[in-house]
């Protein structure tokens, strides 16, 4: 039985394996929902009549409700990495969801301003835990060569819990009732619950059981979701040669992974791991810091966008309205990165994303400081187009790179901490730009924006020259890719090889791999290359 290299144009994932993703990802629309519907919830006017935000520190308890979601979202983050390895990704992800409901259920239910700031924190503590948890999941589930656009689901979902809330506050605005305000949160019930259904039908990560000597299960999910299927992505009998090989890789690499140093202190002991953990922690704040924030108001910051609006005589409604339909965009442009996501480079991707940014909001700048106050209609409906221009660049090229870029480049014994680091560090970074933003465009006015220029700027530049491409990478070889070959016990990888059967690339693999002794391992590199030679005058 010959095996083809991993590049052949054949789909080795059936329509199942996108339900999956998409039953998982509801653990995303979770975070999102529960993210963006304070925007609408504070332009209740029942709300602020409500919890009595109507004196002079109205302003600060709405700033805590917003930045304890975030504060939450570091802690729920900082959870992840041990409980992870310990119970698995499911856990992790039906926990977070879990702590989302309930809190989104007692939201819903408040009855004064204190209840409704500490249950945002327990929100932001869940809604982060299953938003860590879940591209860890989908990374170690799905075939390398489509990892990028079946990862881009979760995105997309995000953003249909953004739409959502956006929407369902929008429809409850017109409502002329004292609770009006509390069925838009209620509703945000529905993605953790949905997401607690699906985890029922969902397998556990075939790499984490494997972490966990569970060899037997972990093939089966292998062997169901990633065998040839030809054009009928519903069959349940195909080639299994793919998933034998994957799964040979997977499983040698993962035994030579338990003998390893893990944890935070392992992170930053190791050269190769501490330069992961500043990329994944460098490539969130860039992204972060691309304006993506204050150009979106996707959560509590009054910035330029209201005052355009305002001033181009559109009332609360019609900017509720406004930033909905900025929101659909944005959802639109995730379904169009799907087909881009796997057919570039992913520094190419990034950079392209982040120059595009830049242009954006360099335009954006100029055009709010030349006619923010001179009362042009022409000028002021240029900066509230540049906002939706905004969308082009970062919903195609960057708001999937977000999510599964860490989950990439870490070990599988270490997937779970890079996750937790990168989004610690997004929960943060929310916190520094959102709660400066009243203050700063209050002082400097567009003067802000430069930040995000700058910073975008200089990430750019970085990115493009420093970071490796992971594109149809299998995960147990991007190690590789960062100098550790002596950590890379297996490799499948064979493309422009030839054919290569079952037995040759396990032959291959009994002599690159180790033999370990509590956590010391050999190579015989010479062997390893005299096969990799002979392998080489056989194609030819």
């Amino acid at each position: 039985m010959e095996l083809e290299g991993l590049h052949e144009k054949q789909r080795h994932y059936k329509t199942s394996t996108i339900f999956l993703v998409c039953g998982v990802s509801w653990g995303a629309a979770a975070y999102g929902y529960s993210a963006s519907v304070i925007s609408t919830t504070i332009a209740q006017p029942t709300f602020l009549k409500y919890m009595g935000l109507d004196g002079p520190n109205s302003t600060q308890l709405l700033g805590a409700a917003n930045a304890l979601f975030f504060v939450g979202g570091v802690f729920g983050s900082c959870m992840v990495a041990a409980f992870a390895d310990k119970y698995g990704r499911k856990a992790v992800i039906g926990g977070g969801a879990a702590v989302v409901l309930v809190s989104t259920a007692l939201l819903a239910a408040s009855v004064h301003i204190a209840m409704f700031i500490v249950f945002r924190f327990f929100a932001g503590f869940g809604g982060y835990a299953a938003l860590t948890g879940v591209p860890v999941w989908v990374a170690e589930i799905v075939p390398p060569k489509h990892r990028g656009i079946l990862s881009d689901i979760n995105p997309i979902f995000i953003n249909i819990g953004y739409v959502s809330a956006s929407w369902v506050g929008v429809g409850f605005f017109y409502l002329d009732n004292e609770s009006a305000w509390r069925g838009p949160i209620a509703l945000g019930c529905l993605p953790p619950l949905l997401c607690l259904i699906s985890l029922w039908f969902v397998p556990e990560s075939p790499r984490y059981l494997l972490l966990q000597d569970r060899a037997d299960e972990a093939w089966e999910i292998i062997r169901d979701l990633h065998s040839f299927h030809g054009d009928d992505l519903h069959s349940f009998h195909g080639d299994e040669s793919f998933a034998q090989r994957e799964f040979h890789e997977m499983k040698t690499q993962i035994l030579f992974d338990r003998s390893l140093s893990g944890g935070y202190r392992a992170i930053f002991k190791r050269p190769s791991y501490r330069k992961r953990a500043l990329m994944t922690m460098g490539l969130i704040f860039t992204l972060v810091s691309s304006g993506v924030l204050v150009i979106g108001k996707r959560f509590l910051c009054k910035d330029y966008s209201t005052i355009l609006y305002s001033q181009l005589g559109y009332n609360n409604k019609d900017q509720l309205l406004l930033q909905a339909s900025w929101l659909i965009e944005s959802f639109l442009m995730n379904l169009v990165a799907l087909l881009i996501i796997d057919r570039l480079p992913r520094p190419t991707l990034i950079t392209i994303g982040l120059a595009g940014c830049v242009v954006v909001v360099s335009c954006e700048a100029a055009l709010v400081a030349t006619y923010r106050d001179s009362g042009n209609k022409a000028g002021l409906g240029a900066c509230v187009a540049f906002l939706y221009m905004f969308n082009v660049t970062y919903g195609c090229f960057l708001d999937g790179v977000t999510w599964w870029y860490t989950a990439e480049i870490f070990p599988t014994h270490l997937r779970a901490h890079g996750m937790t680091l990168n989004m610690a560090m997004y929960a943060l970074t929310n916190i520094i730009w959102l709660q400066a933003a009243p203050t700063a465009f209050a002082n400097i006015g567009w003067k802000y924006y430069l930040f995000f220029i700058c910073i975008t700027t200089v990430g750019t530049i970085i990115i493009w020259w420093t970071f490796p491409d992971t594109l149809n990478k299998p995960l147990e070889e991007v190690a590789q890719l960062f100098g550790d070959n002596d950590l890379v016990v297996a490799y499948q990888d064979l493309a422009g090889r030839g054919n290569v059967t079952l037995a040759e690339v396990e032959l291959q693999d009994k002599i690159a791999t180790t033999t370990m002794d509590g956590k010391e391992h050999i190579r015989d590199h010479a062997k390893h290359e005299e096969f990799a030679s002979s392998e080489g005058s056989k194609d030819k």
